[in-house]
């Protein structure tokens, strides 16, 4: 599992967040898992080649060979 990333203006403790209501109440958004300083991961798109074995610089074998065969299956 990936370590957890923060903005670098977020305050050291909680308690000095816009967002904390004191000790009983907590957090209004939730906890960590929903703070307002928490660095998402970008989500990057898939690709046809990803998981592929043969992918590879400089050229992508498995990409090629997806399109010859759809190419000539539409052709037959």
């Amino acid at each position: 599992m990936s370590e957890v990333k923060y903005e670098e203006d977020r305050p050291k403790d909680c308690r000095y967040c816009y967002f904390w209501s004191g000790k009983k109440k907590g957090c209004d958004l939730g906890g960590e898992e929903n703070c307002y300083y928490r660095l998402r991961p970008e989500e990057t798109p898939r690709s046809e080649c990803d998981g592929c074995p043969y992918r590879q610089e400089p050229k992508c074998v498995s990409l090629c060979m997806k399109k010859i065969l759809k190419d000539w299956k539409e052709k037959q």
